[in-house]
């Protein structure tokens, strides 16, 4: 039995996603058969400094990169080796290469990676 309805669900990812995802952010994806970086979407993304357990679980895969915890609204179609190519507040640009999704859980209300620098 689920504490909360679709739409009262849906409505939270949207109230997050709001206050979250303030930057612009192209996702792009490599074509191997072209062998570009064409973008696959434009979306809003919220971007803060990982956790020191983020950092610490997944340390085996970010070494000694500058890492970045990036979250979109629910839905949003990004995988791991994807490009991210934000857009930050000061004008200038940010591009970063997604490491890991961090696993959903029971009420997902962004969607969550790790990428590095």
């Amino acid at each position: 039995m689920s504490l909360l309805t679709a739409a009262e669900l849906a409505q939270l990812q949207a109230d997050f996603a709001a206050a979250v995802c303030d930057l612009s952010c192209q996702i792009q994806r490599w074509n191997i058969s072209t062998k570009t970086w064409p973008t696959q979407a434009t979306v809003n993304c919220g971007m803060s400094e990982p956790t020191a357990g983020q950092l610490t679980n997944y340390e085996y895969m970010i070494g000694d990169l500058a890492t970045w915890h990036i979250r979109f609204p629910f839905g949003t179609d990004v995988r791991e080796l994807d490009r991210l190519v934000i857009s930050l507040a000061n004008g200038a640009t940010k591009t970063l290469s997604v490491v890991k999704l961090l696993q959903p859980r029971s009420y997902t209300a962004l969607i969550s990676v790790l990428a590095t620098e």
